[in-house]
């Protein structure tokens, strides 16, 4: 019996001894985790006071970053859907329409940061548009006739094309740009390859000076070109990714003249001299349309107005003698 009470007291000391040493050792840990706790605190808010509220991050510590709130509620909410709509149409896009948008995108220069896949999600949105206003002008079914079928192609076909006729019109108003702008960077090209720079220095040169739509084409070449690029494959590139024939004479010339070795001083003098003679030639041509495009407002707005006047006075004559 004392056995037994022996070995149960020396079980309760043991117990005891290693509570009492992991009590310690955790209020051990936690005095040494508060004491560096609040140095750490302590010398973030030294450094905050006294650097003139210009605090150095410590790396282990996580920063604390504020929400920032942007935007009014209604982009935040309608917007935010409307982007994840147009996100999950695209994904709907045949990949021949794709590619032929992402080349009118490319040519236009991605206006509003369009992709292939949100321009038709665009189109189809439209297209829903169109759908609807059809449904708003024929709810009467028993009223629809051939003349209300004809609005209703004519609406739903509209509303389908009207984005494909909006990006065509960027992409022609920027190759116009271009066209119009090359002869005078020709000219540029010209004169700095005659006063000894080299054709790359000079495209540099140019892409500096002028900030045009083919100023920022030849920057784009140029670094391609330092990104490791040759120089015929950057300018080929940039000629399929523009599509204007007259780029794509002066960069086939400009190829053949780097393979037969000749000068660039001479050949640049060549294209832009060309250059000018081809601009004055289609100022000519749309000076000798304009009076065929001036038939019909004459027709409509002048004649009419010449006739009142003319006729004007005749009337109460032609009134009293009938």
């Amino acid at each position: 019996m004392s056995i037994e009470l022996i070995n149960m007291e020396l079980l309760f000391i043991f117990l005891g001894a290693t509570t009492a040493i992991l009590g310690l050792t955790l209020a051990i840990y936690g005095i040494v985790s508060w004491i560096k706790r609040s140095v750490k605190v302590s010398t973030r808010v030294d450094q905050y006071i006294t650097s003139g509220f210009q605090y150095q991050e410590d790396p282990k510590a996580s920063p604390i970053i504020h929400r920032e709130v942007k935007g009014s509620f209604l982009s935040r909410t309608v917007g935010t859907w409307l982007m994840k709509l147009i996100a999950f149409l695209g994904r709907l896009a045949p990949q021949s329409m794709v590619e032929q948008v992402e080349h009118l995108l490319i040519i236009a220069d991605h206006p509003n940061n369009l992709k292939a896949n949100s321009f038709f999600a665009i189109r189809m949105l439209f297209l829903l548009l169109g759908f609807f206003l059809v449904y708003l002008i024929n709810q009467d079914l028993s009223s629809i006739d051939l003349n209300s079928i004809l609005l209703t192609i004519l609406i739903i076909a509209s509303f389908w094309m009207l984005p494909m006729i909006w990006l065509r019109g960027k992409a022609r108003t920027r190759q116009e740009e271009i066209q119009r702008g090359l002869p005078d960077a020709l000219d540029m090209l010209s004169v700095c390859a005659s006063a000894g720079l080299g054709f790359d220095q000079s495209l540099q040169r140019i892409s500096e000076y002028w900030d045009t739509e083919f100023g920022h084409e030849l920057q784009r070449v140029t670094q391609e070109m330092e990104m490791g690029v040759s120089r015929s494959e950057a300018l080929r590139s940039m000629s399929d990714r523009l599509n204007v024939d007259d780029l794509k004479l002066f960069v086939s010339t400009i190829i053949q003249a780097e393979r037969i070795g000749m000068s660039y001083a001479d050949v640049l003098h060549t294209q832009a001299e060309q250059m000018r003679i081809l601009r004055q030639l289609r100022a000519r041509e749309i000076a000798n349309k304009l009076p065929a495009k001036m038939i019909i407002p004459l027709a409509l707005f002048i004649f009419p107005a010449m006739l009142i006047v003319i006729l004007a006075p005749a009337v109460p004559t032609l009134l009293g003698a009938f």
